[in-house]
């Protein structure tokens, strides 16, 4: 029996998003700011707006569990368990692993032997995963070759 293995929450891909957040509304308010209008304020109050609200969810959703040090990927012997989507894939149902190279980060695509609720691909953003995405991907491979080819007793 194998330990699983778990990879935690990214804090540095948090915090890097709301910091691009943050300077992404300060050109907002610096292009806007010298204008007296309705127009201006509500430019403002929209931006102000959906910054409040996407800062909220990256908060809550992606850097408290990174401060945590919660899990967000599992990989052992019964599947693999995305806690970020909340999916958990099962070795027996998995076709085939990918790992798909991104600008800034991957994502590893798991191809089902049917199509689920989810659909016949699911894709783990490894950008949200600590860790380097080779390395995951190569371990969850390893997974698959031990676990995933075994038949049901």
């Amino acid at each position: 029996m194998t330990e699983p293995a778990q990879y935690s929450y990214s804090l540095k891909f948090s915090l890097g998003t709301l910091a691009v957040m943050i300077i992404l509304v300060a050109i907002v308010i610096h292009n806007v700011w010298g204008y007296q209008t309705d127009l201006t304020y509500i430019v403002l109050g929209f931006c102000g707006l959906v910054f409040a609200t996407l800062s909220a969810v990256i908060v809550m959703k992606r850097l408290v569990p990174a401060i945590k040090g919660n899990v967000a990927l599992q990989l052992d012997e019964e599947g693999i368990s995305d806690f970020i989507k909340e999916i958990s894939i099962e070795w027996k149902d998995v076709k085939e692993i990918h790992l798909v190279r991104g600008r800034s980060a991957s994502i590893m695509r798991v191809d089902l032997k049917w199509e689920t609720d989810y659909g016949s691909q699911i894709a783990i953003y490894l950008r949200w995963v600590k860790g380097k995405d080779k390395e995951i991907y190569e371990t969850t491979l390893n997974y698959f070759e031990d676990y995933g080819t075994r038949e049901e007793e």
